[in-house]
């Protein structure tokens, strides 16, 4: 082959070089102006690969029921509601930070939640020392987003019953429940839940003998719910579901 079509050849691959990278790089213009490094950042996989303050995952706020304010129930022989709480949420965590998500923990009236952007908020609590056993989950009573409550909701049922094969006790729902004060303290479209672990007199064995199984089944419901709105948001349904987020 000539010198001058060498020369041609070497100028064209040069130049159609050129143009995929320029190509590329508006594609990946295009991809970041439309949130697509939010979405990387708050990715799960990348946070599990890529360590570092870049990629944090998404944003989860776990409450530890009654920290920071009382003792909640209170058995007879002294085992305080608060602290089972606490081993559990801090379990909660833990899990979760395994699993790539920035979960952070907080008191039950700690000011943080004010105003809070989240992608969930789970508020663990036990029940009462009576001799009975089941757990409850519910979610804020009046909600702008009840799709994204009730995914929440439905994601911490199964697993937590999956694993720890309790009943769940919808009849003894309070309004207590429904009516969280952090549900009414976070931003609006941060999806809440809050959910009674067991009866510290029925299920203590559970609740204080094994912490890491509860932490992991509520880790679990949260992981779930995380996959299924991204689900949601790369198929949205008739309805126009959207997380917003």
């Amino acid at each position: 082959m000539s010198t001058h079509r060498l020369e041609r050849l070497n100028r064209w691959i040069k130049w159609s070089l050129l143009v995929v990278l320029l190509a590329l790089a508006a594609l990946a213009a295009l991809y970041f102006y439309q949130g697509g490094w939010d979405r990387m950042r708050n990715s799960r996989t990348l946070a599990r690969l890529l360590p570092s303050h870049f990629f944090s995952g998404p944003q989860v706020a776990i409450i530890s029921g009654h920290r920071g304010f009382d003792s909640g129930a209170m058995c007879k022989d002294g085992l305080m509601e608060a602290l089972v709480n606490e081993e559990i949420a801090t379990r909660v965590v833990a899990s979760l930070r395994e699993e790539g998500v920035s979960a952070m923990l907080f008191n039950e009236y700690d000011p943080r939640l004010q105003g809070l952007h989240a992608r969930a908020l789970v508020s663990i609590h036990a029940d009462s020392c009576i001799e009975q056993s089941g757990f409850k989950v519910a979610s804020a009573e009046a909600t702008v987003i009840p799709e994204e409550d009730q995914l929440l909701v439905s994601c911490l049922r199964e697993k937590y019953s999956e694993a720890t094969g309790l009943a769940f006790r919808s009849t003894a729902i309070t309004k207590d429940m429904t009516q969280y004060h952090a549900f009414q303290r976070v931003a609006d479209d941060t999806p809440g839940a809050i959910i009674e672990t067991g009866y510290l007199g029925g299920d203590r064995d559970l609740l204080v003998n094994e912490p890491d199984k509860v932490a992991r089944a509520i880790a679990a419901g949260v992981i779930c719910f995380l996959d299924k709105q991204d689900e949601l948001l790369k198929t949205p349904s008739p309805t126009g579901y959207s997380s917003g987020k």
